[in-house]
């Protein structure tokens, strides 16, 4: 078998990158095209070295006398929960393939254009996500069974329920792996647990929360399980 290296497509002249869009707009009979639509019709070159060498997507379509592609105008929040539901959902860090529908509601392109490139939209995410979280404290209480005495009344300092920032974080530390019997998780699978039991005063941070399977999270309930990261009751 014989090995060949792909050429590099750093000094390809603008005029072709251009042309090539050009051929691909006819293939696709349309005025405009986007990314996915320039790659899957059997586009050259990556849409990336494209919107790199001409500043962004719309800049080559635009210099190639097509029609621009209006990305939805997503707020930075959007984008971040957006992000947030699919690692949630995967049970990992999402990587640049997993943002197309069904599974993302933007695609990689979306984020590109907001921060630059995809690596800088993960980076700017990881710093908002473990930025400080206010939104999960707020005072509650546990309320015991009425008229049962002597049982204690628990007033708590954050929600039962965690944040979709905090679920991520936890997930950052502990990847899709059951605490309890290892097994990968992913989607519905995926729970969170209070180490220490909510009705026996545990709060809902970072340091009390961890990833089990649904089998375990629910045969546990407030029974005491070894915390596995610390090996304590």
């Amino acid at each position: 078998m014989k090995y060949i290296l792909k050429d590099f497509n750093r000094n390809i002249p603008d005029n072709e990158l251009l042309e090539d869009l050009k051929k691909i707009a006819i293939i696709v009979q349309q005025n405009k095209i986007s990314t996915r639509q320039y790659e899957s019709n059997g586009g050259k070159y990556s849409s990336n070295t494209i919107r790199l060498r001409f500043g962004s997507w719309n800049n080559a379509l635009k210099m190639a006398g097509l029609e621009l592609v209006y990305f939805r105008n997503a707020s930075k929040e959007e984008l971040f929960k957006n992000i947030q539901e699919i690692w949630i959902k995967l049970g990992r860090q999402p990587v640049f393939r997993d943002f197309k529908k069904p599974l993302s509601k933007f695609s990689s392109s979306t984020y590109q254009s907001e921060f630059g490139s995809f690596r800088q939209a993960m980076e700017a995410f990881v710093e908002f996500v473990n930025s400080e979280d206010e939104s999960n404290y707020e005072i509650e209480e546990f309320k015991p069974e009425i008229n049962q005495k002597d049982e204690i009344v628990y007033k708590h300092k954050t929600k039962r329920i965690p944040s979709e920032r905090l679920k991520v974080q936890v997930l950052m530390r502990d990847g899709n792996i059951c605490r309890l019997c290892g097994a990968v998780l992913t989607g519905e699978n995926i729970h969170f647990d209070h180490i220490i039991p909510w009705s026996k005063g545990g709060e809902t941070t970072f340091e009390n929360l961890q990833v089990l399977c649904a089998k375990h999270n629910l045969a546990k309930g407030d029974l005491e399980f070894i915390n596995m990261s610390t090996g304590e009751k």
